[in-house]
């Protein structure tokens, strides 16, 4: 079953479901990037309306089920590997793969500095 849209982003546990650890722990922006989800059956384009250090909320108008694979791609260069967590149409939360601290220092350029703070919202 889908998550809220509105809930924070979780890391999944080691066997994929989500264990809430992460819930709260990074402060949300909204934003309006352009982004391409890269999955291995094809690119999708669509936007990123918020991010957090462990994941955003996209728009997209591509079918990606919940628990598929992708690689987010930011301003033509930006990388993030991740999973979808939850969808509820063409909304989808995607909760990233890499460390918190490694996506503070490379998303420095595109989120406000309250939000690359690791630690409690």
């Amino acid at each position: 079953m889908p998550q809220d849209p509105d809930a924070p982003l979780s890391r999944p546990s080691a066997e994929g479901a989500d264990n809430g650890k992460d819930r709260r722990r990074f402060i949300r922006a909204a934003t309006v990037l352009k982004a391409r989800l890269l999955t291995d059956a094809g690119a999708l384009e669509g936007t990123v309306l918020d991010a957090s250090l462990n994941g955003v909320k996209v728009w997209t108008n591509g079918d990606l089920p919940v628990g598929s694979k992708v690689t987010l791609v930011l301003a033509g260069s930006v990388h993030f590997g991740g999973q979808v967590v939850w969808r509820r149409g063409e909304t989808l939360g995607v909760c990233f793969h890499e460390d918190p601290e490694k996506v503070a220092t490379i998303m420095a350029a595109l989120l406000p500095q309250r939000c690359l703070q690791v630690g409690h919202a």
